[in-house]
């Protein structure tokens, strides 16, 4: 589930939608236009957030050139490309910059703008939204295979049972409002 201008949606909702949210675009607009402002007043590029970006290490996302591109005004351009979705929302750009700028939150109101525009959601990315919204997990729980070739499950290795949610509608909710905050 995600919020966008004030309404809870699914993400079924979100990727299923046949036109374009014209208001919903231009709320998005007007929150980028503001981090445009601010971000203009703080960035000064020192890279600190790309050091720790965990999409950066795997994926080569590299936030202080997405505040830069921001900076510039080339929201359009960022919204086309694919590199916004790899953003694993780990806030470390967050926590990591000196000038407490954030470019997850960036990020978060492109996602929101290309889906107000209809754009299509790469399909791995949606799978893994549907997986942890529904079970709380990114992927199935799995056996490893040891050294000598031998199958082990959680239990053989001494591992807890993993929990599920109680209340999978609490917990969507709660996802909800922590995965897509409003910027």
């Amino acid at each position: 589930m995600l919020i966008i201008g004030g309404c809870l949606m699914s993400i079924t909702d979100l990727t299923s939608m046949s036109e374009s949210q014209l208001s919903q675009r231009k709320e998005i607009n007007e929150r980028l236009s503001k981090l445009q402002e601010e971000i203009s007043d703080y960035c000064y590029q020192c890279a600190k957030c790309t050091s720790g970006c965990e999409a950066h290490k795997l994926l080569e996302l590299e936030p202080h050139k997405m505040v830069a591109l921001l900076k510039r005004g080339l929201i359009d351009e960022m919204v086309n490309s694919d590199i916004i979705w790899t953003c694993m929302s780990c806030f470390k750009c967050r926590e990591r910059c000196p000038q407490k700028v954030a470019p997850v939150d960036v990020l978060f109101a492109l996602k929101n703008m290309a889906v107000a525009i209809g754009k299509q959601i790469p399909g791995n990315y949606t799978a893994w939204l549907q997986s942890v919204l529904s079970t709380g997990l990114v992927q199935e729980i799995k056996s490893v295979s040891t050294h000598d070739n031998k199958t082990k499950n959680r239990l053989d290795l001494g591992l807890p049972d993993i929990s599920k949610p109680a209340d999978p509608t609490k917990f969507m909710g709660m996802l909800s409002k922590l995965a897509v905050e409003k910027v």
